[in-house]
C-alpha cells in the first residue's frame, strides 16, 4: 500500500489536532474542521495521495466525538495484474476520543489537548480498500504460465491442451457457437 518512489509528503503532524479549546467548553459545543491536504504518510505502511473532507468535532461528557466523511486515494495492488494503482476510497468517521484518557479507550485525547487522527485514518482507509481493486475494469491480468502482464500485450505461451475428459464439453461449446453464427 505504500510507494517509496514519491517521497514528498505533508508532515504527519498535521493529523494531530489541538482540541484544548473544545475541552474547555461545555458538552454540546461543536467545531467544523475542513481537511484538504496533499500526499500524507499516515504510517510506514500507508500513504494517502490526498485527504479531503469535513470533520465535526463535538464536546461531550466523555471526550471529543469526531464525525465526518473523508475522501482519499490509496496505492494498492491490482487484484489481476498486481500493478500498483491508485484506488479512490471514501469512508465515514465516527469515533469518540476519550478525555480524560482511559486505559480501555481505543482512541483518546492526550493530556496536552491533542488528538491524533492518524491511527483512525489508517484503520478506516485500509478497511475501505476493496479486496478486488482493479487498475482498470478490463484488466487482462497475468498469464498463468509465464506471468507476463497481458495488459502490455500477448505472451508467447502456447495454449494448454484440454483435459481429454472435458473434450466432449468443448465440442458442445463449439457446436453452440456454430449454431449461433448461422
Amino acid at each position: 500500500m505504500s510507494n517509496t518512489s514519491h517521497q514528498s509528503f505533508v508532515n504527519r503532524r498535521v493529523l494531530r489536532i489541538n482540541v484544548g479549546f473544545l475541552l474547555a467548553q461545555s458538552a454540546g459545543y461543536q467545531r467544523i474542521i475542513e481537511l484538504d491536504m496533499p500526499r500524507v504518510r499516515v504510517d510506514e505502511d500507508l500513504d494517502l495521495d490526498y485527504l479531503r473532507g469535513e470533520l465535526k468535532l463535538s464536546r461531550n461528557a466523555r471526550g471529543i466525538l469526531v464525525q465526518g466523511q473523508v475522501e482519499t486515494s490509496v496505492l494498492s495492488e491490482c487484484a489481476r495484474c498486481l500493478t500498483m494503482t491508485p484506488i479512490p476510497v471514501t469512508f465515514v468517521l465516527e469515533e469518540l476520543f476519550a478525555y480524560p484518557p482511559l486505559p480501555e479507550a481505543e482512541y483518546a485525547v492526550e493530556d496536552t489537548g491533542f488528538l491524533d487522527l492518524a491511527p483512525l485514518l489508517r484503520e478506516e482507509a485500509i478497511l475501505a480498500i476493496p479486496m478486488d481493486a482493479l487498475c482498470r475494469p478490463d484488466c487482462a491480468g497475468l498469464c498463468p504460465e509465464c506471468g507476463k502482464n497481458l495488459n502490455e500485450g500477448p505472451c508467447d505461451c502456447q495454449p494448454e491442451e484440454i483435459d481429454p475428459r472435458l473434450e466432449a464439453l468443448r465440442k458442445l461449446r463449439d457446436q453452440d457457437d456454430r449454431d449461433e453464427n448461422t
